[in-house]
């Protein structure tokens, strides 16, 4: 790109020079311009005061050193306008104003309206629909449909080049078409396990052990419905979080793990380190933690420990959860306790039986005020 210049005496600029691309035509004018917006110009006076090269007024007014657009003034800055400068300005807030307007219908009217027409044709009409969830649905959808239409053609050549083999061999052909099928396959198990199955089981264990309990104490007499939607909603912000938490510690086995099952990419994830290290963990503690209160409920229910009354039974089922994550949390506690009160031992003997004593080996004379350990049999004397 050849460098803009500015002709001054030149009238054909690019019949004079066959390389020039561009040159600078000076058709704007130089003004003093207020150098920020905390400058208050009065009401009447004109915003920008017209100068020459040398920063010289050209109304013919004296420059006065002090006041409004004055010469030595920080406020005022000599800059460059091109012509039009207000019809160019006006066209530039209108089309920020238009971009604005358009890009805002489009990232929340069209997918609010098209969640609303999923949520009409899926969910019956005496169900009361949340406008937050039909926005996500279809801004989810709109916005998958714009990714697949903008990257098409590379998946196009992904798949040409994937299956670009020779046709009288079928069994590259098979290897080819199982090596894909496992592929979608691993996909589909990563992110259902990700995205529906662990969000569902935080959910859930989120539910029982605090939310219904706190709906119980405070309306003991009203019913609690667990809504679905709203609950997974939860569970993936909750796995989201967990996700941070683990990444926080970067140097941790957990963050490794975890960068290790995406480290050859989104669309190839390594499910063995992902059910080993976070699927089948997770899902065991959880599932652990839903069953147990809720057989433990059940088998009181069934000798009528707590009482035989639907009210009662409502109430142990409801209160299990906390009351076992209680037991668990004392038990916890207990074992720290425990731990603790062996270190404490062990330190009290050490300080106790191995204080001004120092070994030494057989025959050393023993120094002044210390006193040396001699082995006599199978015991060891001062």
């Amino acid at each position: 790109m050849t460098k803009p210049v500015k002709p001054d005496t030149l009238q054909n600029p690019f019949q004079e020079d066959a390389d020039l691309k561009a040159y600078f035509q000076q058709d704007g004018k130089y003004v003093r311009a207020p150098a920020s917006d905390q400058v208050r110009i009065p009401k009447g006076d004109q915003v920008f005061l017209e100068v020459d090269e040398n920063n010289s007024r050209i109304d013919g007014c004296r420059d006065s050193d002090e006041g409004l657009h004055s010469r030595t003034s920080e406020l005022f800055k000599m800059v460059y306008i091109p012509p039009y400068f207000r019809g160019r300005i006006f066209l530039f807030i209108l089309f920020i104003w238009l971009f604005a307007a358009v890009t805002g219908v489009c990232i929340t009217i069209v997918p609010l309206v098209f969640g609303r027409l999923i949520f009409a044709r899926i969910i019956p009409a005496y169900v009361r629909k949340n406008d937050v969830y039909a926005f996500s649905i279809g801004i989810y959808i709109l916005g998958s449909a714009l990714y697949c239409i903008v990257h098409i053609r590379k998946g196009v050549e992904y798949i040409r080049s994937t299956f670009a083999i020779d046709t009288d061999t079928p069994s590259k052909v098979m290897r080819k078409v199982s090596s894909v099928g496992l592929r979608i396959l691993r996909i589909l198990y990563a992110y259902t396990a990700f995205a529906l199955l662990l969000p569902s089981l935080f959910a859930l264990a989120v539910e029982f052990y605090f939310i219904i309990p706190l709906h119980t104490y405070f309306a003991v007499q009203e019913q609690h419905v667990i809504h679905f939607v709203q609950s997974w909603t939860l569970g993936l912000l909750y796995v989201k979080l967990t996700t941070r938490l683990i990444l926080w510690h970067a140097d941790s086995r957990p963050a490794e793990a975890l960068r290790a099952v995406t480290q050859k990419g989104y669309l190839d994830p390594d499910i063995k380190i992902a059910t080993r290290a976070f699927i089948f963990p997770a899902t065991l503690v959880l599932s652990t933690a839903l069953i147990v209160p809720f057989g433990l409920a059940s088998l009181a229910n069934r000798f009528n420990i707590f009482g035989s009354e639907p009210e009662q039974k409502m109430l142990v089922f409801r209160y299990a959860y906390p009351f076992c994550l209680s037991w668990v949390i004392n038990a916890s506690g207990f074992w720290l306790l425990l731990g603790v009160m062996k270190g404490w031992r062990m330190r009290i003997k050490d300080e106790v039986y191995l204080i001004g004593e120092r070994l030494h080996n057989f025959g050393d004379r023993s120094k002044s005020g210390t006193a040396a350990l001699i082995p006599v049999g199978n015991r060891i004397e001062t």
